[in-house]
């Protein structure tokens, strides 16, 4: 214990110590009348000496065989810390000098009178001395805590120290600093001075100063109130400490730099504006059509998959379905089942070991990009516009990205083959290549199988590997679908990335990457690419939720690892929508395209969920929230889309979960949206 335990060394108090002593020995018990019964009995039993300063060897004596405890003499206060300690040990400590006597009716610093006249007799009270200890455990496990303490103190201050007991209907001093001050005393019974029922929350708001009157008090009815307060005193202590400590605002702590007021922050945005106007008709967001998400028919698929692996392995059933209940493996426990899908569905050939199972695609683009890009030297060529999932990813994290401009094929092959030339004349190097090759989203164009055949072929020219976002490839109205880049390469150009939360429904955030390619590491071993990713994978996830994908391979294997026939109804209610949507927009506004919508044009594509529109004005935020608060309908601006400039007249519009008379209604309210906006900037 850090402090200076001495002997109380009785043979150096003064004659003039001694008398101090016998002043306010005698002051003291004339005021034994306002003080509690049990401190007066246990006064008492101390025998103290009424014109001779107490003496510590004999007060041990009588305390030691009434309840166990000892007094230790200190020079002066100690820490918190030594104090509990010490309480803990059944030691209090005391001071041994006395006051002087220019300090007889009140003393800033506690002194020997304070202490054994103030705090002594109750340690020989049993139910006292309990709570003492009790309240010393808890007080050193907070020790350490800054404001724990003080909050601990507070509570010391307000029942040790200065609280009152309600005796025969009278409020009396029972222990402390109290007990050896009559203004204190005398102070506590003013009828303005507020007395409140002991509780901690209470205590813990007030602040008491060591050298005022105190303004409050707090009042038990026995020793009981006192007890059953410390069964809940850390509950309510961690509460306290848990709040937060003013302003909550982190300064001089800087974010990353990527965050800020160029962040592509398009989903809190349009997030903000539904939220804003939640009965306002949505062509924002590119959502699946709930009607078609059969949660509950899908969930019973699980004991398809247990089932599956119970045949194949010859595990017995229960160890299986706890082994998906376990961490598991990182790169998907449903390999095998997707190996067949992909087959059937999209005409890749792929081993189990080449798949990596993700949470959704987003996570497999930032898996994908974090294992093969260097920061400083290599760049990620995308569409633009383009789903901006790749882009914000390499933007935060500071990755080189650069936009590649589109038409209605696609990505532009020969501005593609430029900026590959240029970058890598540069002294960088074109490492990835990002394309949504069906029904792209924000656009909706569709590149050619010729623009595929072209694309691989540059891949293999400049070295670099394309990252094939398939998420919409099954959505095409002649059911027949495009062959897939990866289906089409030979050369092992192509991360093929996949996701269900379209084609089945997006709460089971699953999603896979494809990579069957060899590289050559740092050390010169040639390895999969595919274990590569899986570090980053491991780092990032651990690995995806086992239980989705449990779900997943029951489905699969109950669609006989196919979901074109079974996916067939949903599709061809999309492309009702589409045709709705495309019929709504002739109706309401191409009809009217010798007056006020002249300008205003659209694509129509042969499949996926949006449709892209231009008008002669600038879309900006104010215009999603005009649009929103007055017609009743929200749109997506395109300017989200683009990685630098552009898209400022051009929207996004999505059919796939609304209603045929929604998208009717809420196409007619556009219109007029347009209208209002074309013939204002006309007048002007």
């Amino acid at each position: 214990m850090n402090f200076n335990e001495i002997n109380q060394n009785y043979t150096t108090y003064t004659d003039a110590d001694h008398e101090t002593w016998g002043i306010l020995f005698k002051r003291h018990v004339l005021s034994h009348k306002k003080l509690s019964k049990e401190y007066v009995i246990g006064f008492q039993k101390l025998n103290l000496q009424p014109d001779r300063i107490a003496n510590v060897e004999v007060i041990n004596e009588q305390l030691k065989e009434l309840s166990g405890w000892t007094l230790l003499p200190v020079i002066e206060s100690i820490s918190p810390r030594d104090f509990f300690l010490l309480i803990s040990c059944k030691k209090y400590p005391v001071i041994s000098t006395i006051r002087k006597r220019d300090e007889i009716d009140f003393s800033k610093h506690p002194d020997i009178f304070h202490d054994v006249c103030g705090q002594v007799p109750l340690l020989i009270n049993e139910k006292f001395t309990k709570l003492l200890a009790s309240f010393s455990i808890i007080a050193l496990k907070y020790i350490n805590n800054k404001k724990a303490i003080d909050l601990l103190s507070r509570l010391w201050e307000y029942t040790s120290k200065m609280g009152l007991i309600l005796e025969n209907k009278a409020l009396k001093p029972y222990h402390g600093a109290i007990i050896t001050s009559d203004q204190e005393i005398d102070f506590s019974r003013y009828k303005t001075i507020p007395k409140y029922k002991l509780a901690l929350k209470n205590i813990f708001l007030q602040k008491k100063s060591t050298f005022k009157l105190q303004n409050e008090c707090f009042v038990i009815e026995s020793f009981d109130d006192l007890s059953n307060c410390l069964h809940s005193l850390e509950e309510v202590l961690l509460q306290e400490l848990s709040l937060p400590n003013g302003e909550l605002v982190l300064r001089n702590y800087s974010l990353n730099n990527n965050i800020g007021k160029r962040f592509n922050n398009v989903i809190g945005f349009l997030n903000d504006v539904q939220f804003k106007f939640p009965k306002a008709i949505s062509f924002a967001a590119g959502q699946p059509d709930e009607n078609y998400f059969e949660i509950e028919s899908h969930l019973s698929k699980f004991d398809l998959f247990v089932n599956h692996v119970v045949l194949k392995t010859g595990i017995n059933r229960t160890k299986v379905i706890n082994t998906i209940g376990q961490y598991n493996k990182t790169k998907g426990i449903i390999n095998d089942v997707l190996v067949e899908y992909l087959k059937i569905d999209e005409d890749i050939y792929l081993k189990e070991s080449d798949l990596i199972v993700t949470v959704g695609a987003q996570e497999a683009f930032s898996i994908v990009l974090s294992t093969i890009c260097n920061r400083t030297t290599d760049v990620i060529l995308v569409e633009d516009p383009s789903y901006i999932g790749v882009s914000s990813f390499a933007k935060v994290f500071d990755f080189t990205i650069s936009g590649v401009k589109t038409d209605m094929n696609g990505l532009d092959l020969e501005a593609l083959k430029n900026k590959i030339i240029k970058t890598n004349e540069s002294g960088k190097k074109v490492k990835l290549v990002y394309v949504i090759p069906d029904y792209q989203n924000p656009s909706g164009f569709c590149m050619p199988i010729g623009n595929r055949l072209s694309l691989l072929e540059l891949a293999e020219e400049y070295n670099f590997l394309i990252i094939e976002d398939s998420v919409y490839n099954s959505f095409t109205d002649a059911q027949k679908r495009n062959p897939t880049l990866k289906s089409l390469d030979k050369n092992r150009r192509v991360i093929f990335v996949g996701s269900f939360s379209k084609s089945l429904f997006p709460g089971l955030r699953l999603g896979f990457i494809g990579a069957d390619q060899i590289v050559e590491n740092d050390i010169g071993e040639s390895v999969p690419l595919v274990d590569q990713m899986a570090k980053v994978k491991a780092l990032l996830t651990n690995n995806t939720p086992t239980i989705n994908q449990a779900i997943l391979g029951g489905i699969l294997i109950h669609q006989n690892y196919s979901l074109q026939e079974w996916s067939k109804p949903r599709y061809e209610s999309y492309k009702a929508k589409k045709n709705k949507m495309l019929d709504s927009l002739n109706t309401h506004i191409k009809l009217f395209s010798d007056t006020w919508s002249r300008e205003i044009h659209w694509n129509q594509p042969d499949g996926g969920f949006f449709i892209k529109m231009t008008v002669p004005f600038e879309i900006t935020p104010e215009s999603i929230y005009e649009c929103a608060r007055k017609y009743n309908v929200i749109f997506c601006p395109m300017r989200y889309f683009y990685l630098e400039n552009g898209g400022e007249f051009e929207l996004r519009l999505t059919f796939s979960n609304l209603s045929l008379n929604t998208i009717d209604e809420g196409i007619k309210q556009l219109a007029s949206y347009f209208k209002s906006v074309i013939d204002k900037n006309e007048e002007n």
